[in-house]
């Protein structure tokens, strides 16, 4: 039994190691922008990312137990025996998305933050705490208030015991009637990965978006400031990459409510 697997690993307090060391077939993994950017801002991408993970897993034997797509990164917690064929599949998927990505958005370099991060999951707790904290990102990040009302993430297979949680792993491991909003109403007392890597200002946001529309529109910004169509265009170009509310856009920007509205009534 898979389950069973944690009876070996359990109470066991380990170093940081290598990848082809890592001694637990349970990883928790998270894949982030270059620079924080917001590399999944649009559906269409978050969707063209899963269509991409789902076609190449194919070629690969590794079970997924949750995830969530975010704006700007993304979390997996996987089983896999083989933690090297798992790591030529990231870098295949993790490929496949840049070169889509960078010709939709006609960028070129890297768009991944390193490879990715991986987290070895060492014993039951650690496991139901790590998939309570991946579904809790967005509410985390204030896009939803209920993990239910979040479309990019495994918690409702989990509710409705369907799609990932009808897979085999997740039988051997819960049993066939678990009773999943219970459980995951208990709070998670860990800290995973990401939680000081995503932490990013409106500021920064913004600035770097600035910095991309102005080379973009071969235009700086007080010639930005200064032509209205261009400038509407910048309002929308900074809500789109980086999430931000319009208030925080203004503020930055320091100009009035009124402006504000005015500039988003043309959007």
């Amino acid at each position: 039994m898979i389950a069973n697997l944690f009876l070996y690993i359990g109470g066991i307090t380990m170093p940081r190691l290598a990848r082809k060391d890592l001694k637990t077939p349970f990883l928790h993994v998270m894949i982030q922008g270059v620079n924080k950017e917001y590399i999944f801002y649009k559906e269409k991408y978050i969707e063209k990312y899963i269509e991409i993970f789902n076609r190449n897993k194919e070629d690969y034997s590794f079970d997924v137990i949750a995830y969530c797509m975010m704006n700007n990164h993304a979390h997996f917690l996987i089983y896999t025996k083989d933690i090297n064929k798992f790591g030529k599949f990231m870098h295949k998927t993790n490929l496949n998305y840049a070169q889509m990505y960078n010709k939709n958005e006609k960028r070129t370099g890297v768009l991944f933050r390193n490879r990715y991060q991986i987290e070895p999951i060492y014993n039951m707790e650690h496991l139901v705490n790590c998939i309570k904290y991946i579904h809790d990102n967005p509410v985390k990040a204030k896009m939803v208030s209920k993990c239910e009302d979040y479309k990019y993430s495994s918690f409702n297979d989990y509710i409705n015991n369907n799609g990932i949680a009808q897979s085999k792993i997740i039988k051997e491991l819960f049993g066939e009637k678990c009773d999943f909003r219970s459980l995951f109403k208990k709070a998670y007392d860990r800290r995973f990965i990401d939680t000081e890597e995503t932490k990013i200002s409106a500021a920064e946001y913004i600035n770097n978006g600035i910095i991309k529309f102005e080379k973009e529109k071969s235009m700086n910004i007080i010639e930005i400031l200064s032509n209205r169509k261009a400038f509407i265009e910048l309002i929308q170009f900074l809500k789109d990459k980086s999430g931000l509310k319009y208030k925080e856009i203004r503020e930055y920007l320091g100009i009035s409510r009124g402006t504000m509205d005015g500039l988003k009534s043309k959007i």
